[in-house]
């Protein structure tokens, strides 16, 4: 008997229960209610300026604005869509549900969206610190680390961007799902179980950002629940692991589709076009610049372009990632939480870090949005330990925190600022950023849409310099010039554009108008109705396509497309111009 008790007491040395406290922890529901209160008033306060921002021409208009699905609110249809479509290169149904809601009871107003945005961040800061706190027994630093979630600059993106509806929808349901996951486990259920899965599945619906979730939760397991012991053993750990499996075949699921949405928008770049080294220097640098944003939130833009990475700078990187990785795994008995927050941090970000590269940018602010309490973790419980071994320190970094939080929320604030429209978000983009062709191009179309034609066309040449093959820039620069009466150039450039993308509606619309301009009609048809093919609900294309097919003697097929024209958009001048000379 003494044997096995010394044993016992050996073990509980080895793996010192995480969080046992020297102080009794704070059980006050009123303390607990006035932290989550704080929380959420502040939070609010901070973001509360979107609630006057309009929508920004990045994405908005894809997910909202331009999204003829949306107008007709809740429908059999519209869910049907919903829940089969790969619009905009991702699967996620509960999003564009949350938007058909909206649209329904609201119409489309970027008000409701924005407010919508906000308290949806605001529930997730406040689920965070309930869930830390329930788990710990920290009331202090719980709510520190959920501060740092609420007020941090780099979350500015997921929460301002309409477009970003995705982030903080997914990341409210996976904060309800790890609560759930916390009463599972205190008081195991197949009610409770079923009702984990559930919420997962939802927020993977939403966005499938959280794919890791499962292995989150094994980190979680070790530190702070302990279910997990280190050195590992099968038979205290199987029950743990076992439960995950459903967990990780809905992340497996969810990651098929979305690889598959991505690939049929042509998202996903080749191995030929980014080789494989390259993609692991990329992630290894980009795990680094996302430590150094969240140390020193500064610079940050709507989209970093992706560059070739220096080599050197990649190896430094890993270098860097080695080590802190190694030291997590030395302390990981004596100071566990900084095994679980490191691996939080590195492991939510292997779906966007680049292995699979998506998009033009070489990191984004978004993707920051749930690995980044991995890190706050660490930090936080690293300097609250620090300091409850030099108790002198206490008034001092209690001032420091809240100096901290304060500056954070000054920095949203400014951050913020810059997304109240287009021009200035995209000015204030290429300000911090270089060779950033996407957005030249974006801040040309807003300035020809303010009929500064003269910057427009300078934006589109200063993309073309910085990628002579970007098919949208070719495309806008020759509607420019079409504009301006400058059709041979025009026709080259838009002739350019279909080359390098086939499928660019815009550019098949403006060749459609060149023919017709030049009087050859089968041609113009032709370019038309490709277009409308790829883009349906085009009122201007479907005018244009009425005026081609009623000089070419298809009147009854020009009445339809003006008909259609004017379904779309009433308000369409040249479709009841047009319309009214085919009846008369």
């Amino acid at each position: 008997m003494k044997a096995k008790k010394a044993r016992r007491t050996s073990e509980l040395r080895a793996n010192p229960p995480a969080e046992k406290s020297k102080q009794p922890p704070v059980n006050s529901t009123f303390v607990v209610s006035g932290v989550c209160v704080v929380l959420a008033i502040v939070t609010v306060i901070v973001y509360a300026q979107t609630f006057w921002f309009g929508f920004v021409a990045y994405d908005d208009d894809q997910y909202v604005y331009e999204n003829p699905i949306l107008k007709s609110g809740i429908t059999a249809s519209a869910v049907k869509w919903a829940l089969t479509t790969y619009h905009s290169a991702n699967w996620h149904p509960l999003t564009w549900i949350s938007y058909l809601f909206e649209a329904q009871i609201f119409g489309i107003n970027t008000a409701e969206l924005h407010v919508v945005n906000v308290m949806l961040h605001a529930g997730s800061a406040v689920l965070l610190f309930l869930f830390l706190f329930r788990m710990t027994h920290r009331l202090w630093r719980s709510s520190i680390v959920a501060a740092v979630f609420a007020l941090h600059p780099l979350h500015v993106e997921s929460v301002a961007w309409i477009a970003e509806r995705k982030d903080v929808l997914s990341t409210f349901l996976a904060m309800v799902a790890f609560g759930i996951y916390l009463n599972y486990i205190r008081r195991p259920a197949a009610s409770r179980y079923v009702l984990l899965c559930f919420a997962f599945a939802l927020s993977l619906m939403a966005k499938p950002m959280l794919v890791t979730f499962p292995l989150v939760l094994l980190l979680l397991d070790f530190w702070p629940l302990q279910r997990i012991h280190w050195p590992l053993r099968w038979h205290e750990s199987r029950l743990a692991v076992i439960e995950k499996l459903p967990l990780l075949v809905m992340s497996a699921v969810s990651s098929v589709l979305t690889v598959a949405a991505q690939r049929s928008y042509g998202a996903v770049a080749s191995l030929t076009r980014v080789p494989f080294t390259v993609r692991m220097e990329n992630a290894a640098i980009s795990y680094v610049k996302y430590i150094q944003q969240t140390f020193w939130p500064e610079d940050l833009a709507v989209l970093y372009p992706a560059a070739p990475p220096v080599p050197a700078n990649a190896i430094f990187a890993l270098l860097v990632l080695l080590a802190i990785s190694a030291a997590a795994l030395l302390v990981m008995r004596t100071r566990p939480y900084i095994f679980t927050g490191w691996f939080w941090y590195l492991g939510m970000l292997v779906p966007v870090i680049g292995i699979i590269q998506v998009g033009a940018q070489s990191h984004a602010d978004r993707y920051m949005y749930v690995p980044q309490v991995g890190l706050a973790l660490v930090v936080v419980w690293a300097i609250a330990d620090y300091i409850e071994a030099h108790p002198g320190l206490k008034q001092a970094a209690a001032a420091a925190a809240l100096v901290i939080m304060i500056v954070f929320a000054a920095g949203t604030w400014h951050q913020i600022g810059f997304w109240s429209d287009s021009r200035m978000l995209f000015q204030h983009t290429l300000a911090v950023t270089e060779r950033n062709a996407v957005i030249q191009n974006n801040l040309g179309v807003i300035l020809a849409r303010a009929d500064d034609w003269t910057g427009a066309v300078s934006q589109y040449q200063q993309a073309l310099a910085i990628n002579p093959e970007y098919p949208e820039a070719h495309a806008n620069f020759g509607h420019a010039l079409l504009r301006s009466g400058k059709f041979e150039e025009a026709r080259a450039h838009l002739l350019e554009a279909v080359r390098l993308k086939p499928d660019l509606a815009i550019a098949l619309a403006d060749l459609g108008l060149l023919d017709a301009a030049a009087g050859n009609f089968p041609d113009a048809i032709w370019h038309l109705d490709e277009s409308l093919r790829i883009s349906p609900d085009n009122s201007e294309t479907h005018s244009n396509l009425c005026f081609a097919l009623q000089h070419a003697g298809r009147v009854s097929d020009a009445i339809a497309q003006c008909r259609e024209a004017l379904r779309l958009k009433p308000d369409n001048k040249d479709a009841q111009f047009n319309l009214r000379n085919l009846l008369n």
